[in-house]
């Protein structure tokens, strides 16, 4: 009797550890059971990413493209780079990423650019917000962060008016998209190189941000604001804490990028060409930007900008992505950074500014673009939606961060709810987040397979009509026939009546013709009404 019951508390202590390990097990397994319900919205918005990359080959010249790889042709790199330098906009990197794209092999760069913009992005804001949430212990830090740039990406491509125009028109993301994507590779050096021991890659990063300042500074304006409110900011909360020594290097790092923009920014706004943009942009009659009617405009264009991103559904996909990670992450807790940013006390003031920060910068930078380009191209600038994806970009990843950040306060709190309230809470709220990102990307899935659609179909006439054009120069034809093929509302030969066809003369200057004439073909079209009732005794 007296020798059996260790026995049988033994065998009640195996059968206990037993039961705990099972039970652990479970508990492991339950969270990447509900973990998966990251995967349909991640599946969507990656079907929308191959999309478009494999659309890539679909590309042909459109609208500033003929005359982009027309006078590449035409003048040679340097003479294209002196023309638009001193005629056209004074983009000088953008002119040097024009050759890029459009010579030695005409459109090869053209085709290739969508899908390099597509894996650049992407895999950008995925090794951003990767490094930050690992130094976080974010739990499954990889999985958040590719979960969030695929769909950040994905929306920024696909959600807005203008898909063709930042995607596919090397004359608009060569200026508004790529300095975007440089501005996030930029990030990610500060952030490696900041962590890093060794003095060689500190140097080789601000050498860097240097060049790449510049380059950022001259493409465009669009982003010279916006990276400036961005960096700008980030170098006053370095200065302020100055006495802590690591601050030093982004201090430095900071301070060069925005001397190498400032320098890039003054090469393109003191050049020739850019100031002819601008008297052309305003030969009527307007307030100047700074007058109570020319802010009032800028207010009113800004207003109605913001009026027309937040009526696209699909960007809400960004909150409720967020929402998704932050509820799964919080079942653990975050670790104390040590950052001279964000180490000491969170006072009630500090959280404040943590929690209404970002939004504030999203104003200021897309103010400050709308602006810019009412300056730019007249009172009706802020109409140009492709510059839209400068400010837009770091809009959808702070609505991202943000719906994070919610989901894993709600997380932590339920904690302490009583199980029957906080598991069906939970799973109510997991729920909802993955069904509502799912279905809004997916409601922009029909309308991007259609433009993709476009695009073979249009590629193919494209082709037809330049074997048809080559044909004729062949036969030693100085006048050829030539089809207009538009896309996405762009200005084709002929397709608009007014004077003077600048298309058409690009075109002419492309295939080293004296002029090009509608085809036959395309005058007996529906399209060709207005261009048949400029010109009734043409055939």
């Amino acid at each position: 009797m007296n020798s059996s019951a260790p026995v049988g508390a033994e065998r009640a202590t195996e059968t206990s550890a037993a039961d705990d390990e099972r039970s652990s097990g479970r508990s492991r397994r339950r969270p990447w059971l509900w973990a998966l319900l990251m995967l349909p919205p991640a599946i969507v918005a990656v079907h929308l990413l191959a999309l478009g990359a494999f659309a890539s080959p679909a590309v042909r010249l459109a609208a500033d493209d003929w005359c982009a790889a027309a006078r590449i042709r035409d003048y040679g790199s340097l003479g294209f780079i002196d023309y638009y330098y001193f005629k056209v906009n004074g983009r000088l990197v953008y002119h040097l990423a024009q050759l890029l794209v459009f010579f030695p092999e005409g459109l090869r760069g053209a085709r290739v650019l969508p899908f390099v913009l597509i894996v650049t992005l992407t895999v950008g804001i995925f090794t951003m917000l990767y490094l930050a949430l690992r130094h976080l212990h974010w739990r499954w830090p990889a999985a958040a962060a590719g979960f969030l740039a695929v769909v950040v990406s994905a929306l920024t491509f696909f959600a807005g008016n203008a898909v063709y125009q930042i995607l596919f028109w090397s004359a608009a993301t060569v200026t508004h998209t790529l300095p975007v994507v440089l501005g996030i590779w930029n990030v990610v050096i500060l952030m490696v190189a900041a962590r890093s021991p060794r003095r060689w890659v500190r140097v080789t990063a601000v050498v860097l941000a240097l060049f790449m300042g510049f380059a950022v500074g001259s493409l465009g304006e669009a982003f010279f604001v916006v990276s400036g409110v961005y960096a700008g900011t980030a170098l006053l909360l370095a200065l302020l804490a100055w006495p802590d020594r690591r601050s030093r290097f982004p201090i430095t790092w900071l301070a060069v990028w925005l001397m190498g923009m400032l320098v890039g920014f003054a090469v393109l706004y003191f050049s020739p060409g850019q100031a002819l943009r601008t008297e052309l942009s305003y030969r009527q009659e307007q307030p100047p930007l700074l007058s109570v009617g020319g802010l009032s405009e800028a207010v009113h264009g800004w207003l109605r900008s913001w009026e027309i991103i937040l009526s696209q559904p699909a960007y809400y996909a960004a909150i409720a992505a967020g929402l998704l990670v932050g509820l799964l992450a919080s079942r653990a807790a975050l670790r104390r950074t040590s950052l001279p940013f964000a180490g000491g006390s969170w006072t009630l003031p500090r959280k404040l500014l943590v929690a209404v920060l970002p939004a504030v910068l999203v104003v200021i930078a897309s103010f400050g673009v709308i602006a810019g380009l009412r300056y730019g191209y007249g009172p009706g600038g802020w109409r140009f939606q492709r510059a839209w994806t400068s400010f837009l970009i770091p809009a959808i990843v702070t609505a991202a961060l943000y719906g994070a950040a919610a989901g894993y306060w709600l997380g932590r709190r339920g904690r302490g709810w009583e199980r029957n309230v906080a598991v069906p809470a939970m799973v109510a709220l997991l729920g909802v987040s993955a069904l509502f990102s799912t279905v809004l990307l997916g409601s922009i899935v029909p309308r991007n397979t259609g433009l993709v659609h476009q695009m073979t179909v249009r590629a193919k006439a494209w082709d037809k009509n330049n074997g048809a054009v080559e044909r004729q120069i062949r036969e030693g034809k100085r006048t050829v026939r030539f089809t207009p093929t538009p896309i996405a509302d762009s200005t084709e030969p002929f397709r608009h009546t007014t004077q003077p066809d600048w298309a058409a003369k690009c075109a002419a200057v492309y295939y080293g013709v004296a002029k090009v004439i509608p085809s036959e073909e395309w005058l007996s079209t529906p399209a060709s009404a207005a261009w048949r009732e400029k010109y009734p005794g043409v055939r």
